[in-house]
């Protein structure tokens, strides 16, 4: 007997008065719940919707309207009520993957009848329609393979928007912030965190440069994105937002050391009142909650989001601010004797090292000898970080 029918039967013997209700608690625990696997679900679902979908377009245009209609309804309203049948009564997995099909059919079909019927959305709209139906199974099971669903499907749409319409979808980006947004808070996991921080940073990206926005702008979201962990993330919980955002924000300021010269101040850096007010409002809560906090040290993460593009010399300065944030990491793990600090430091300052070389010697040196040189100033550098990190592991301790 599985977990999901002594639950069912344990149930009716404590109505007979067979047990008491200690002695089934008792009974559930020798069959401990098993760890779900919803990413496994996923893809077991995409597979199967994609082996359908395949299957249906090669015969495709061999059938009428209406009967390419009615295999669209009935594979649809069949596999939408197979999964809800075997959720509620068999398996909660494989009913949530079958439902899954069912909302790869629903977004198949939106493409499927404007093309039938020679419908031509020029926006993103049924990705729209699309991520609101997922997100509603989501409302309803309260399952994470549907916030997933939304999630890929949202983000994917934005894409296509920016991409072949050059435009970004403002209700698939609302959806996306406050749907998306509240499942995180409700969640709380950790891959559900990284999965909307990465979704997040999608959605920026499209924003910015579909809309024609000065790239500056994503130090601005990317901070707002820093900003909302500490209102969607609970005390206790790993802080992935922040991670994300920190991660984005640090390629930015790479690139920036290679092409932030002085010969794009002119273009890059027109004065903008509005993202100083954002970006000043922004910082200020983040330098303040990290005042608050238990842990002082994190206002380091704060110095990547000072705006140096403002200044002369602007990608002397992001090389700068690459090496001061590595070099504090590593200051603060040392001292604390925190071996993740020592990490986060190691890993920028090796990264920051890269980039400074290939920015002051490629012009410089012979391939060869860039290349060679290169390499033995990386084997040193990780070997004495490598040497002080060892030494903090053996009386180190961890922090959040």
């Amino acid at each position: 007997m599985n977990r999901e029918q002594l639950n069912k039967e344990s149930k009716k013997w404590v109505e007979q008065s067979i047990i008491t209700e200690s002695q089934r608690e008792q009974l559930m625990g020798l069959y401990p719940k098993k760890q779900s696997k919803p990413m496994l679900v996923l893809f077991a679902a995409i597979f199967i919707g994609l082996g359908f979908l395949t299957f249906v377009a090669s015969n495709w245009s061999y059938l009428t309207n209406i009967g390419r209609m009615a295999i669209l309804i009935v594979s649809l309203l069949g596999f939408y009520v197979a999964g809800e049948q075997v959720y509620h009564k068999r398996s909660k997995q494989i009913g949530t993957s079958l439902i899954i099909v069912a909302v790869m059919i629903f977004g198949a079909s939106l493409f499927l009848i404007g093309q039938m019927y020679h419908y031509s959305s020029y926006s993103a709209l049924p990705f729209f329609l699309w991520g609101l139906a997922a997100f509603s199974l989501y409302v309803l099971f309260k399952e994470v393979p549907f916030y997933y669903t939304t999630l890929v499907i949202l983000s994917v749409g934005q894409l296509y928007s920016g991409l072949f319409h050059q435009d970004y979808h403002l209700w698939i980006g609302v959806l996306f912030l406050f749907g998306i947004g509240w499942a995180v808070y409700q969640e709380q996991g950790e891959r559900s965190q990284a999965a909307f921080g990465i979704g997040f940073v999608i959605q920026s990206i499209v924003l910015v440069f579909s809309e024609g926005i000065p790239y500056y702008w994503l130090l601005a979201l990317f901070l707002f994105l820093y900003v909302a962990d500490d209102f969607l993330i609970r005390k206790g919980a790993k802080h992935l937002l922040k991670t994300v955002s920190i991660l984005a924000v640090f390629i930015i300021l790479v690139f920036q050391a290679f092409f932030l010269g002085n010969v794009y101040v002119g273009e890059l850096t027109e004065s903008s009142l509005y993202f100083f007010l954002v970006w000043a409002v922004l910082f200020v809560f983040a330098v303040v909650r990290s005042a608050v906090s238990s842990t002082n040290y994190y206002w380091i993460d704060l110095l990547l989001f000072v705006p140096v593009f403002r200044f002369m010399f602007g990608d002397f300065l992001s090389l700068g601010l690459l090496f001061i944030y590595a070099l504090l990491w590593l200051i603060s793990g040392y001292r604390q004797e925190v071996s993740r600090w020592v990490n986060k430091g190691t890993a920028a300052f090796l990264i920051a090292t890269l980039v400074a070389y290939f920015q002051l010697a490629w012009n410089f040196l012979d391939r060869s000898l860039f290349f060679f040189l290169g390499g033995l100033l990386l084997f040193a550098l990780s070997f004495f970080l490598e040497k002080k990190r060892r030494t903090i592991y053996r009386g180190g301790v961890e922090h959040d």
